[in-house]
């Protein structure tokens, strides 16, 4: 009787549907699963003959489970707090290198191994493109991603500084003290002359390897006070009348004549302020023991952190003082000890700002390029930067006005840093964070698309392959292309909707009871039959 074979096959067919809502039920916690439906069709059917309207009379044989669809629709996202997880919002694939082949997922699940390369549960690298210098290059092909925690990153010397600052118009122009030494012998070797914090020793020969502060006794008084003055001053003479290595001095400049130096505060203080002096020159003493008679006048000063070629910091020193009417002096210094000496500050350049009458900058009419600060103790490459005075539309950062003298300081170096964490961003671009407060691209993850993702061949763990009918993969940036985008510390949830399954459950065991009936029932019919010949 054909009615068994034909009931078979609805059992057959109903017991394979209920193995596809079982798989269905049982994956109901896998990241990214994607539920399957099972798509049923009648099989043949047996030509009878046709009836007296010439209509055909078929007798169908039964069910077959012809396919089963399993669209790749999205799942819900679950924020995991984890920084491998990785969530595709839209569509597209993950690429993996499985053994040498690539394979493909949802499952954004990664974690790091011992090499610091991201890849999957099953160990497959995830692939995307590589970050070379903290950029990633146009068109590169793929390959494994990699996060190298704790991996230092070099340094980056400060080339630009700047300070959006005002000036107080209000200050007043201070007065600078001034004093004189005279001086009627040529003085002596081994004498000395102390100005401010630096004492300076006179020598009938320059000492090698270079001695700090050391002046050349010259031609009489006035050669040895023009050789003290050209020391005092750092200009021309270095290495000849006074030792090499000797920095200017910060706090006073000086001009000789015969038997004359005369000293000038480079910055103005208030009343009864003083620099020190003291000589003990053959014939030689100063006017007064201190330089004094300064005027309360505008002065301000702001201290800026740079770093060098190996990322060494090191503070300098802006001080502004004003000199006149919309007129201030500036000068630039650096601890002396980071050049290499000792004493007072090492004064890197100095110069004037002016404003107009509105407190606009007037001059420099530019910004200020090639500061340098060479020979660095710690031996780093001579530092150049440009002090911007003026942003990119041309308009000056600093003003005078009628407000308290304030600053604030940017510049672009810093020093070296090693990799602290790190972030997926929805263009799949991984960002790390350093311990110096820097971010640095390290790569990006790519995504795959197909013609017909319902042609993916299923390998389990999660992972697909391409089969003849999904097409060839289309690689690239997430959220180009039509590809879905990432979201970080997140994973994509099962899509199975369990109330569905449990509806497909019901129906395929009453299907497969319908079916076993009519087994049964031809099994009477059959028993019949046969009863029919005893």
């Amino acid at each position: 009787m054909s009615s068994f074979s034909t009931s078979l096959s609805g059992l057959n067919a109903d017991e394979e549907a209920l193995s596809v809502i079982s798989n269905d039920l049982s994956n109901l916690n896998t990241t990214a699963f994607k539920a399957g439906s099972p798509i049923f069709s009648d099989l043949f059917y047996q030509m009878l003959g046709s009836d007296g309207a010439g209509d055909p009379v078929q007798v169908g044989v039964g069910a077959t489970m012809t396919s089963i669809a399993s669209p790749i629709t999205q799942g819900n996202i679950s924020t995991t707090g984890v920084p491998t997880d990785a969530a595709i919002e839209g569509d597209g694939f993950f690429i993996l290198n499985q053994a040498g082949g690539e394979v493909y997922t949802r499952a954004g699940d990664f974690t790091l191994n011992s090499q610091g390369y991201l890849v999957d549960s099953n160990g497959a690298n995830v692939m995307g493109y590589p970050a070379v210098n903290g950029v990633i290059a146009a068109a590169q092909s793929l390959a494994p991603l990699t996060i190298p925690i704790g991996q230092v990153f070099s340094p980056k010397a400060t080339s630009s500084v700047e300070l959006d600052m005002n000036l107080d118009a209000a200050d007043a122009a201070g007065a600078t003290a001034t004093g004189t030494l005279t001086l009627a012998g040529a003085g002596s070797n081994g004498q000395t002359a102390t100005i401010g914090t630096t004492t300076y020793t006179f020598v009938t020969a320059l000492s090698s390897p270079a001695v700090p502060d050391q002046v050349l006794i010259g031609a009489g008084a006035a050669g040895t006070l023009a050789d003290l003055a050209a020391a005092i001053n750092g200009g021309a003479g270095s290495g000849t009348d006074y030792s090499s290595n000797t920095q200017p001095n910060s706090q006073v400049t000086a001009t000789a004549s015969a038997g004359t130096l005369t000293l000038t505060a480079v910055a103005s203080g208030s009343a009864g302020n003083n620099i020190s002096t003291a000589t003990n020159l053959t014939g030689g003493s100063f006017a007064s023991g201190t330089l004094t008679g300064g005027v309360d006048g505008g002065s301000f000063s702001t201290p800026v952190t740079v770093y060098d070629s190996l990322g060494q910091s090191h503070v300098l020193t802006f001080t502004f003082n004003k000199t006149g009417t919309g007129a201030w002096s500036y000068q630039i210094t650096i601890p002396a000890a980071d050049v290499g000496g000792a004493g007072n500050p090492h004064v890197v350049t100095s110069g004037t700002l002016q404003f107009d009458a509105n407190g606009n900058l007037t001059s420099p009419a530019a910004n200020i390029a090639g500061i340098n600060v060479s020979a660095l103790a710690d031996g780093a490459s001579t530092l150049s930067f440009t002090w911007n005075l003026y942003n990119s539309s041309k308009t000056p950062v600093v003003t005078q006005t009628a407000e308290n003298s304030t600053a604030s300081t940017t510049q672009d170096g810093y020093g070296a840093g090693s990799l602290q964490s790190y972030t997926f961003g929805s263009s799949g671009i991984i960002t790390g964070s350093l311990s110096n407060g820097q971010t640095v691209t390290l790569g990006q993850i790519a995504l795959a698309t197909f013609p017909n993702s319902d042609g993916l061949v299923k390998l389990g763990q999660n992972q697909y392959e391409a089969g003849v009918d999904s097409g060839v993969a289309s690689a690239g940036a997430p959220g180009s292309g039509g590809r879905g985008t990432i979201e970080g510390q997140a994973l994509e949830q099962s899509n199975v909707d369990i109330a569905t399954e449990l509806t497909q459950l019901i129906l395929a065991e009453r299907g497969y009871e319908a079916n076993a009936k009519a087994i049964t029932t031809a099994d009477t019919l059959m028993q019949t039959a046969i009863n029919l010949k005893q």
